[in-house]
C-alpha cells in the first residue's frame, strides 16, 4: 500500500510538473513578439542564456556520453529550430500547434515496441489529435504548404526528444538542460555569424534584454527543467499529452498583453485541447485511485 502510495505521489507531482513546463513555454509568443531580432538569434541567445544559467549543475564527468546523449542534443536542436522556421514560413497557431502531434507518434512507437497501452490513454488521444487538427484549419496567420510540412516535422522532433530524454535519464536534470541548450546555442549561433545576424545585439535595447533574460532563464530553460523533471515521475506519452496546453495559454497570454485574438476555429481547437487533457489527468487519477483502493482490499 505504501508504495502504491508513493506511486500515486509520484504520478501527481509528474503531472503538476508538466503543466508547469507547458505555462513556462507559453509565455513564448507574446515575450518574442516583443523583440524585432531574427528569430534564428533570439532562439540561439535564449539557449545560450538558459544554457549559461544552469551551468554550475553541468557534472560532465557524470554524463554517460554516447547515442542516447548525442541524439537527445541533436533531437532538441531540431525540434527547437525547426519550430523557429516554421514560424517565419506558416501561421504561428500550426507552427505551435504541429510539435503536439507528438503523443500520436509516440503511442505509434509504443505499439511498433509492442508496449502495453492503455485504452484509457486511446480516448484522451483522439480529443487530442482533433483538437491540434481543428487548430490547423485556423486562417489567422499566412499559410504555406513547406511552413506546415516543417511544422509537422517538429511533433515527430518533439517525440524522439521525450525517448531520449527518458533513456539518458539520471539524477541532473538540470545539468542535462544545461547540456541540450549549449549545444543548440553553439549550433544556432554559429550559423547566424555565418550569415552575418549577430551584428544585430549591438543595437538591442535595455528593455529588449531583459525581455531576452527572461526567455532563457524562465521560458525557455525553467520550462525543460520542469519537463526533464516529470518524464522522471511520468511516462513520457502522458508528459506529452498534457503539455499542449501550452497552445491554450499562449493565446491567452497573447490575447491579454498584445491584444490579439485566434479566430473562431482556432478557438474550438484550443477548447477540444483542454478537454483532451482533462480526460488524460481524469482517467489517470481513476486508475490510480482504483489501483489504491484494490491493495487496501
Amino acid at each position: 500500500m505504501e508504495a502504491t502510495r508513493k506511486k500515486r505521489n509520484s504520478q501527481t507531482e509528474g503531472t503538476v510538473l508538466a503543466l508547469m513546463a507547458a505555462l513556462l513555454w507559453s509565455t513564448n509568443a507574446p515575450l518574442i513578439k516583443s523583440l524585432s531580432l531574427d528569430a534564428t538569434l533570439v532562439a540561439g541567445m535564449r539557449a545560450l542564456i538558459a544554457g549559461v544559467v544552469l551551468l554550475p549543475f553541468l557534472r560532465p564527468k557524470k554524463i554517460k556520453w554516447g547515442l542516447p546523449v548525442v541524439s537527445m542534443m541533436v533531437f532538441f536542436t531540431l525540434q527547437s529550430l525547426f519550430i523557429v522556421v516554421a514560424l517565419q514560413k506558416t501561421s504561428a497557431a500550426i507552427a505551435v500547434g504541429m510539435q503536439y502531434t507528438a503523443p500520436v507518434w509516440l503511442y505509434l512507437i509504443a505499439r511498433l515496441r509492442r508496449e502495453a497501452v492503455s485504452r484509457s490513454h486511446l480516448v484522451s488521444l483522439g480529443v487530442l489529435t482533433a483538437g491540434v487538427a481543428v487548430s490547423m484549419c485556423s486562417r489567422s496567420g499566412e499559410v504555406t504548404l513547406l511552413g506546415n510540412i516543417i511544422a509537422l516535422s517538429t511533433g515527430i522532433w518533439f517525440a524522439l526528444l521525450t525517448l531520449a530524454m527518458q533513456r539518458v535519464g539520471g539524477e541532473n536534470p538540470l545539468g542535462t538542460v544545461s547540456l541540450n541548450n549549449l549545444f543548440m546555442a553553439a549550433v544556432l549561433l554559429c550559423l547566424c555569424a555565418a550569415q552575418g545576424k549577430l551584428g544585430a545585439l549591438k543595437t538591442m535595447r535595455a528593455s529588449e534584454w531583459v525581455i531576452m533574460l527572461i526567455l532563457g532563464v524562465f521560458q525557455f530553460g525553467g520550462g525543460y527543467v520542469c519537463y526533464n523533471l516529470c518524464l522522471r515521475k511520468i511516462s513520457g506519452t502522458r508528459a506529452a499529452m498534457i503539455t499542449p496546453l501550452e497552445m491554450v495559454f499562449g493565446p491567452l497570454w497573447v490575447a491579454v498583453f498584445l491584444h490579439q485574438y485566434p479566430d473562431v476555429i482556432g478557438l474550438i481547437g484550443f477548447l477540444i485541447i483542454a478537454l483532451g487533457v482533462v480526460i488524460e489527468v481524469v482517467y489517470t487519477h481513476r486508475r490510480e485511485k482504483s489501483a489504491l483502493q484494490q491493495m487496501q482490499g
